[in-house]
């Protein structure tokens, strides 16, 4: 195969394509992670002296946060009230009857609040719920 010599006055260009396209990908990559981003809403976990990480997986559990407003949210996904989130458990329950709760409080509410959220969840049968708390540092 025999290559034609180049003048002296081509200029040699360089192909872009290929570098645009990786810009491209990246930025939909940094967009799209960007949404998917864990956010949990903003709880004051209270400290214990012999919390421990529990031995089953925590992630295979409905996550329900209270906020010290007394806020309540499920998976992340804010409730109106008591009664919203009541029939979401009742939902949920109906669903899956194995069902496990992870219950996120803050240190500021009330046990009177708690306890609603504990008959809701014996109501529909669900028993096996596991409190957040960190470890008390010494």
């Amino acid at each position: 195969m025999k290559l034609e010599p180049k003048e002296a006055g081509e200029d040699i260009e360089m192909d872009m394509s290929p570098m645009i396209d990786m810009v491209f990908l990246l930025l939909i990559f940094f967009i799209v992670a960007s949404q998917i981003v864990d956010t949990k809403p903003q709880v004051a976990i209270p400290q214990a002296a012999a919390a421990a990480i529990p031995d089953d997986d925590a992630q295979n559990r409905m996550m329900i946060s209270v906020t010290k407003d007394d806020e309540f949210f499920v998976r992340m996904q804010p409730m109106d009230d008591l009664d919203q989130l009541t029939l979401m458990i009742q939902q949920e329950a109906a669903a899956n009857p194995e069902l496990r709760i992870l219950l996120r409080a803050d240190k500021e509410v009330t046990y009177k609040t708690i306890e609603k959220i504990m008959i809701a969840c014996a109501q529909e049968g669900l028993v096996d719920i596991i409190f957040s708390a960190t470890e008390e540092s010494n």
